[in-house]
Order: structure tokens, then C-alpha cells, then sequence
């Protein structure tokens, strides 16, 4: 990742353009996959915590935007209304995990009803359909929970302990069965949201998007080692004619992370309680700080529309001063967390922002105002 930044090629560095039309992070109010610690992803839900955080993301963190995603509406229309009371624009995105693709549209529908009532209102809200569904939704390839069908993706490939693979899939039937969920998700979204749509893909997601107004991309998959790789991926979505979003992209706080992608998160044993990192994984705040400032300067230069880090917390992970629990490290989160009892996942929790969370606060400020000095 070192070259990234090199001014050789087509993809050597260019003075900024006028700078992301959104500049944001992702937030979870609680997704209804199994972490090992619960049967949702935020197992303590406090509207107070949920206002200091939201806070936080924009007055501290400087974003203008937030994408919010979870499973209960509630928890989504509290969010969603504290976010646009502190003038920030959203992507709504529901999550249903594992469920029949019957419930998941119904879920979505819901979704859409509830984007479309702030919309009414005069908020600046988007609407995603959802979030690499080869995954996390079943019947579009093999496997029953999301980190079977993971599995299957990287069945391949090594390195990697959470996923199961389960069995081998077809990519001709899994593109095929992909683009007739989605079709079913976006006429769903448009009979229920009239404003702007989009759908956060993987790489290997071969979408149609004419379905959407945005291209939206979740790119923890793609590794490169020099800028001209991310530049040619990232450019052949400019002949659809729509705004490319980095819908969600991340890295762990440790050294080496950002050379493993998406199997970054996958360094602790998760079968043991509570969970251990594995051997030979060291914290390094600036690593990842590092990571994001490469990555949003190359994201910008590249003309990306919009962009949203992952993400603001994850206190399913918490942080542990003895490295062998320290489960911070295998979580994207700009902030730690640390629990009052760090052994039972309901408890109450404090955060604190990571080197990361200071490194973003600067660019994206940075990035306002050359965004303003492009206007004037």
C-alpha cells in the first residue's frame, strides 16, 4: 500500500477536486446477525448514548453526512431525526440478516416508508436497498447464514477462520439470482421512497445499475498495491454515467491490516469465551490512521462523489489493556470501547476516539473548506 500515493502512471496523484459531496461514517443501531455476544449487534441501546455519539459524528468528527443501518425501526427513526435535527444528511440502510427474501423485501418496504416520511419533511435523506445481499441475504448463493455463504465466496482462499464454507456455488446463477433480488428491491424502494437510491455492492457483485441513481461500493474486498490498481477498478464504474459512492471501506487498528482487506476483522477465536486474538497481531492506532488518510486523499483525487467510513463504534468489541483480549483490534471502529464488565456484552460501555477518528476529523475538514474555496 505503500505506492498509493506514487505520482507514476495513470494513477498518480492530481490536485484535489472540489472535494465529496458527503462526507461521513457508518452507524449501527443494531443488526440482527450473531456476533457471539448476543443476538444483535448493539445489545445496549440508549437514546442519551445514541445523541452523544450522533453528536460526536458531527461536531467531532466533521461529518455532513451519516449512514445508518440496523434491523429495529425504532431505534432508525430516533437516529434518523437526531441526525437531521444536527443537519446531516443520511443514507438509510436496513439491514435483515438470514431471513427469507419475502421478509427481507417487506423489511425494505418499511424502510422506504420510513426514509420517504423524512423526505416529506425537508430532510436530506437517501435510501440504500441494502448492502452486498450475496451475503447477508440467502438464496442467491449456497448456505444458510451469512458466514457460510462468505465461505463459499472465499472457500479458495486461506487465512481466514470465521467463515464455513459449505459447498461451491455457480458465478453465473449467483449473478442471475443477485439481479432479480435486486430488481424486486428496487421497484419495492421507488413504490415507497421518491427520493434518490442506492445499493452498496461488493466487487464481485455484477450489478445493473440502472436500477439505481448511485453507485454505491462496500470496499473492504479490493486490495492494491499501487494507486493505478484502485484507479482502474474504481473508474470502470464511470461508464454507467452515476456518482460512485465508497458506500463503506475500513481497517482494523493493527499492524499489517490493511494488506488483508476484508479478512482484517478475522483475528480473534471466536469459539472461545470470551474470545482470544490470535498470536502475532499488535495494536497500532496509527496504522490505521495512516490507512484512512491514503484512502480518502486517493478517494477524492479519483472524483469519488461521496464517502462513509466504517464506522464510528462496534461496542460488541471491545477494548482490553492485556492484548490477548483485546478485541478492538479485529473491529473497523474509530473509537475503543471500553465495558464496565468487559466479560458480559450487555454492559454499559464508554468510548474514546482512536487516532484514526483525529486523522478523518482533519481531512474531512480540511476537505470543507476546500470544497467552500471551489464555490466561491
Amino acid at each position: 500500500m505503500s505506492d498509493i500515493m506514487g505520482e507514476e502512471g495513470t494513477g498518480g496523484a492530481r490536485t484535489p477536486h472540489s472535494g465529496f459531496v458527503y462526507r461521513g461514517v457508518s452507524y449501527d443501531t443494531g443488526c440482527n446477525f450473531a456476533t457471539g455476544q448476543g443476538p444483535i449487534s448493539r445489545a445496549v441501546w440508549s437514546t442519551h448514548r445514541m445523541k452523544e455519539e450522533t453528536d460526536a459524528i458531527r461536531n467531532g468528527l466533521n461529518c455532513n453526512s451519516i449512514t445508518i443501518f440496523g434491523t429495529d425501526f425504532d431505534r432508525m427513526n430516533e437516529t434518523v431525526a437526531e441526525a437531521v435535527d444536527l443537519g446531516l444528511h443520511v443514507w438509510l440502510q436496513p439491514r435483515l440478516v438470514d431471513r427469507p427474501q419475502s421478509e427481507v423485501l417487506e423489511h425494505l418496504a418499511e424502510g422506504a416508508r420510513l426514509a420517504e416520511s423524512f423526505r416529506r419533511q425537508g430532510a436530506d435523506i437517501h435510501y440504500s436497498i441494502g448492502c452486498v445481499h450475496t451475503v447477508q441475504t440467502p438464496g442467491i448463493v449456497p448456505g444458510e447464514q451469512y458466514h457460510e455463504r462468505m465461505g463459499n465466496l472465499y472457500a479458495d482462499q486461506s487465512g481466514h477462520h470465521f467463515f464455513k464454507p459449505t459447498g461451491k456455488f455457480s458465478p453465473a446463477d449467483a449473478r442471475n439470482n443477485l439481479d432479480d433480488f435486486l430488481r424486486k428491491a428496487a421497484a419495492v424502494a421507488r413504490q415507497n421512497f421518491g427520493g434518490g437510491l442506492i445499493y452498496s455492492a461488493g466487487p464481485f457483485e455484477d450489478v445493473d445499475w440502472n436500477l439505481l441513481d448511485y453507485i454505491g461500493l462496500t470496499y473492504y474486498y479490493s486490495v492494491h498495491e499501487t494507486r493505478d490498481g484502485y484507479a482502474q477498478e474504481l473508474n470502470a464504474y464511470q461508464k454507467w454515467g452515476k456518482p460512485v459512492v465508497i458506500s463503506e471501506y475500513g481497517s482494523p487498528a493493527y499492524a499489517g491490516a490493511a494488506q488483508r482487506g476484508l479478512l482484517a476483522f478475522d483475528v480473534a477465536d471466536r469459539t472461545r469465551q470470551p474470545a482470544v486474538i490470535f498470536d502475532g497481531y499488535v495494536r497500532d492506532e496509527e496504522a490505521q490512521a495512516d490507512f484512512h488518510r491514503r484512502m480518502l486523499r486517493m478517494f477524492e483525487e479519483l472524483g469519488i462523489h461521496s464517502v462513509a467510513v466504517a464506522e464510528f463504534i462496534h461496542p460488541t468489541h471491545p477494548h482490553s489493556p492485556d492484548p490477548r483480549y483485546d478485541l478492538d483490534i479485529a473491529s473497523w471502529a474509530l473509537t475503543r470501547t471500553m465495558r464496565d464488565t468487559f466479560t458480559d456484552w450487555a454492559s454499559p460501555y464508554r468510548w474514546e476516539p482512536k487516532k484514526a477518528f483525529h486523522a478523518i476529523a482533519e481531512y474531512y475538514a480540511d476537505a470543507q473548506k476546500r470544497s467552500l474555496q471551489a464555490t466561491r
